[in-house]
């Protein structure tokens, strides 16, 4: 039975982290002796990513870890943190001008280049952490859940250790 609880929010878009909350609070009705923490990477610089994470865990020292994985696509039908999909695609297929449609290409291609990159990031920062735990309790587990896991349980569950 896990004593000491760990969640890490994973950066995301900035929103509140209620599924997050939801867990500890009911966890904690249930085996209210259980140490429980969270820590969101939302409130961290990304440069600090890593090194926040692993001193959050040398300082707690969890036996089980539970990561929040929010987001797995980066962008949105409008608008989104990668850019506008919906723009670059309509520049990209039906735009005359040969400059626009290439802006429009450039922007999906940048729209794929961040999505790998957050995708990148947030599986590393989940097997860093694992790792990190397992210096202090070898027998740690490991629990990855939210929305984008929901969602894409398959193709999450292929990339975690």
């Amino acid at each position: 039975m896990a004593n000491r609880v760990l969640y890490v929010r994973l950066p995301c878009n900035p929103i509140f982290p209620i599924g997050v909350v939801y867990l500890a609070d009911h966890l904690h009705k249930v085996f209210p002796d259980i140490e429980q923490q969270i820590f969101d990477l939302g409130t961290t610089p990304p440069l600090d990513f890593g090194s926040a994470l692993e001193h959050c865990i040398d300082d707690f020292q969890p036996n089980l870890l539970v990561f929040s994985l929010r987001d797995i696509q980066i962008y949105a039908p409008v608008g989104g943190r990668g850019g506008n999909p919906l723009q670059n695609a309509f520049e990209f297929n039906y735009a005359r001008n040969p400059l626009i449609k290439m802006r429009g290409a450039m922007g999906g291609l940048r729209m794929v280049s961040t999505y790998l990159n957050e995708l990148w990031q947030n599986t590393g920062l989940i097997k860093r952490g694992f790792k990190r735990a397992k210096r202090y309790c070898p027998d740690a587990k490991l629990v990855v859940g939210g929305g984008a896991d929901s969602v894409f349980y398959e193709q999450v569950a292929s990339m975690m250790p």
